[in-house]
């Protein structure tokens, strides 16, 4: 071999050793991916994915691709973002992204991404529950990423008062695994919105959450029922010692008759009759007495109140506006007359548009609104109307407090707000909040206890749907639905009141036509209750009468012992007075003219002449009419009515504004947003 190609194989073996050892000194590439884990996100959310290729010295980068669901975008190279579907599913999705090595396509990396459909509380029915046994649901949640976090939605504090609902009393949500558990301790629903947030930060909301629970109470005393009217009716001043004879529902051995708080020498007669002997000494001056039935505990409490004036009899009612009448209101919806803060001076609770205006009487015929006036009402948890409009009321001790507070429908929400007072003209919602209507549109509540367990319950109708129920509470502002009402058209008005003398609460319904077409039929509808909140109609009920009754008062008007009823045609313009045979059942009406779109009406002897005479409001001619009763269930239209007020009346309450012992007018005017006090001259 020449030397020349000698050294030419040396130089050759001596590269392919050169080139074999700068090959052994080199890594292989590899990918890797970050996150770098499995992952799991929501539906409609997004992933930032980023990879990472070592020993590629080209810097070709990586190419991405998808298995399954959901989209790539924002690619860099190096970088890319996974959209999950935004389609509706069911069910966890599988997706999985592959970073490819472009230089050296046998190195990649993956990362499996689990899709989980957005979380979801599904509408479900919880279980009931009772007092006292211990209660464990859980909350069903769909999809969703966990851990979740639970809550239940307690709003923004407006005024004071909370929007949202709670869980029962007794009763705690878990906020780790939404568990509602406890021993309840009150009986009532209770409505509530439930929150879960899952880990990526998505939100399921339920406001449609609903507990009952069921009270294994032992019924205490009833709380009683009074009618009207007394007997006698009023007094004269300085007038000698005298008999009061009362009669109503759920009279007890023990009870007795109260004249403003204080109790008379009172003789139990049966649950529907007492008499008591008044001493001259209350009835000494000229005033008006609050007169109440009291039955003793467990249970029992303090009925509704009937007013007693003593004054001389008039032969002429004359009205005359108080020094600041009216008063403003805007789109007052309804009216109740009450001594919210204890002074033994009567107030009103106004629903003015979305709030209630609580105005304290000052003893003089004029008023002030109370500490926190207007109240805010706090909304159901499903929020349909964050801010409802509110009507119809009703003054009634829920909660066995001694304090009155009330109980305010909201006209597009289907619920009705219960409000307990503190006894000083302010007030805080029960630990409830709400109670169902059923629908929207209500058009009257009552108070009364229909099961006689002394606890108040909460009679609710309903105008556009045409329904009407008994919500039975147990004290605390909390009630179960029970008995619905007979009623017939679109039922406007209720009055309730032991029409067949069996000692058991009973209701009647007045309702309408819905306009001039005729749909629906007016007419009452008379449930006989059952005594256990719930209702038989009663022979020949619905009564078909009239074209569009609107406002209902039960009360003895020819003193027989039996209830009769009054009834107002907002159509007709016409009053109607049915007389009562003790046995559910009502004679044929007597029509009494009125004035033009009679809305509503009230009773009380205004001229102090022994006899139960009405007061009618008519909403279109702006005034109210005024019916002097003879004592035989006929009526006299007092001379000088009708009486002028604001536009639109539609709510009227009746109580000795000024102390002089004679019955005065809250008339609340829709129309021009006031409320007139007339005060009796």
């Amino acid at each position: 071999m020449s030397k020349v190609k000698h050294y030419f194989a040396l130089g050759l073996v001596a590269m392919l050793i050169a080139m074999v050892a700068c090959s052994s000194s080199n890594s292989p590439i590899s990918v890797t991916l970050s996150p770098s884990s499995a992952r799991m996100i929501d539906q409609s959310q997004s992933l930032a994915i980023t990879a990472t290729v070592a020993n590629d010295s080209s810097g070709e980068g990586v190419s991405w691709n998808l298995t399954g669901p959901g989209s790539l975008s924002s690619s860099t190279g190096l970088s890319v973002t996974y959209a999950s579907p935004t389609a509706s599913f069911t069910s966890a999705q599988q997706a999985t992204v592959t970073a490819t090595s472009v230089a050296d396509q046998t190195k990649s990396a993956s990362l499996r991404i689990t899709v989980n459909p957005n979380p979801q509380i599904p509408f479900q029915t919880l279980a009931n529950g009772t007092v006292g046994t211990p209660y464990s649901q859980m909350i069903t949640l769909t999809g969703g990423t966990a851990p979740f976090q639970w809550s239940v939605y307690d709003g923004p504090i407006l005024t004071g008062y909370k929007v949202g609902g709670s869980v029962p009393d007794g009763l705690t949500l878990n906020a780790s695994t939404g568990a509602i558990s406890g021993t309840p301790s009150v009986g009532g629903t209770w409505y509530f919105e439930a929150t879960a947030t899952d880990a990526a930060g998505m939100v399921a909301i339920n406001g449609l959450m609903s507990i009952q629970i069921n009270s294994i109470a032992t019924p205490g005393n009833p709380v009683p029922f009074l009618n009207q009217p007394l007997v006698p009716t009023a007094a004269s001043p300085g007038s000698p010692a005298f008999t009061l004879r009362v009669s109503g529902t759920g009279f007890v051995s023990g009870a007795t008759i109260d004249f403003n708080g204080t109790p008379l020498p009172t003789t139990f007669i049966d649950n529907e009759h007492l008499t008591a002997t008044a001493p001259a000494t209350n009835v000494a001056n000229a005033a008006t007495v609050a007169v109440t039935v009291v039955n003793p505990a467990p249970g029992g409490g303090s009925s509704n109140v009937v007013y007693f004036p003593i004054a001389a009899p008039e032969t002429t009612v004359l009205f005359a506006a108080a020094a600041n009448s009216p008063l403003s209101a805007y789109e007052p919806f309804g009216m109740t007359v009450s001594d919210f803060n204890g002074d033994g001076k009567p107030d009103l609770a106004v629903p003015t548009n979305v709030r209630v205006a609580v105005l304290l009487g000052n003893g003089d015929g004029t008023f002030a609104a109370a500490s926190g006036s207007p109240v805010q009402v706090p909304s159901p948890p499903y929020d349909d109307f964050a801010s409802p409009y509110v009507g119809p009321i009703v003054a009634a001790d829920f909660n066995h407090s001694g304090h009155p507070g009330f109980a305010v429908a909201m006209i597009q929400n289907e619920a009705a707000a219960i409000l307990l007072g503190n006894g000083d003209g302010t007030f805080v919602s029960s630990s409830a909040a709400f109670a169902s209507t059923i629908d929207t549109t209500t058009s009257a509540l009552g108070a009364a206890d229909f099961n006689a367990d002394g606890n108040l319950d909460l009679a609710v109708v309903n105008q556009i749907y045409g329904s009407g129920f008994v919500a039975l509470g147990y004290g605390k502002g909390a009630f179960n639905m029970a008995g619905n009402f007979n009623i017939t058209g679109f039922p406007a008005g209720i009055a309730v009141g032991d029409f067949n003398g069996d000692g058991k609460l009973d209701a009647i319904v007045a309702g309408g036509s819905s306009d001039s077409s005729g749909l629906g039929s007016a007419g009452l509808g008379v449930s006989l209750g059952n005594g256990d909140g719930t209702f038989t109609p009663a022979n020949g009920s619905p009564i078909s009468l009239g074209q569009n009754l609107s406002a209902i008062l039960v009360a003895d008007f020819n003193g027989d012992g039996k209830l009769d009823v009054a009834a107002t045609d907002s159509s007709a313009n016409v009053l109607y007075i049915l007389l009562g045979n003790g046995d559910g059942t009502f004679g044929p009406p007597s029509t009494i003219m009125v004035g033009s779109g009679p809305d509503a009406i009230v009773a009380g002897d205004f001229n102090n002449d022994g006899k139960l005479d009405l007061a009618v409001a008519n909403y279109v001619d702006n005034t109210i009419t005024l019916l002097l009763g003879n004592g035989d269930g006929t009526f006299t239209q007092a001379s000088g009515s009708p009486y002028p007020v604001g536009k639109g009346p539609n709510q009227l309450a009746a109580a000795d504004f000024n102390g002089d012992g004679k019955l005065d007018l809250a008339v609340a005017n829709l129309t021009d947003g006031t409320v007139s006090i007339l005060l009796q001259q």
